[in-house]
């Protein structure tokens, strides 16, 4: 078997029902034995710097992951996997588009659901005649709508505006 495939089984391995806790640390051992063997780890330095290049793999997305494939499983050197995923970040991270997460996004990128919106063509059928010509009637300013005001917190024991629950005498 592969180093890879003892490292998987080391990982992963449960005790079987009914099987006794020494015969676990013994399959375990020896998959172990045969993750560490498969890689020449032979001293305390190889197999730290094994462990730690086996948790920056974890963290690897799957993506990255698939451009490593056949060396994934001898990259045990943590600075030499760091070199090679900051390789691969800096080549292929111009052309990655940064998402703008939900709590980042203004106010503006939402939706309004009191908002005039643009009535799409296909949707009104009985509409015959292009549209490309005719000027629109004029939008609301949004900004002068009313919108409700959030509800002042309050304290769900006592009901009181001028404290919380964690601070309710």
């Amino acid at each position: 078997m592969k180093s890879e495939t003892f490292r998987i089984k080391f990982m992963q391995h449960q005790r079987k029902q009914g099987a006794l806790w020494k015969e676990l640390v013994f399959e375990l051992q020896n998959y172990f034995d045969g993750w560490i063997e498969g890689l020449n780890v032979k001293d305390f330095k190889g197999l730290k710097e094994l462990m730690i290049a086996d948790q920056l793999k974890r963290r690897v997305p799957n993506e990255v992951k698939d451009n490593f494939l056949d060396e994934w499983g001898k990259l045990i050197d943590p600075l030499v996997l760091a070199c090679k995923l900051d390789q691969y970040e800096s080549v292929r991270g111009h052309r990655k588009v940064n998402p703008v997460r939900m709590a980042e996004r203004k106010p503006l990128d939402r939706a309004r659901p009191n908002s005039p919106r643009k009535e799409h063509p296909a949707k009104n059928a009985e509409k015959t005649e292009h549209q490309f010509g005719k000027i629109s009637a004029p939008k609301g300013n949004w900004r002068n709508e009313k919108f409700e005001r959030r509800t002042q917190p309050a304290c769900y024991i006592c009901h009181s505006t001028s404290h919380l629950r964690p601070n309710c005498p």
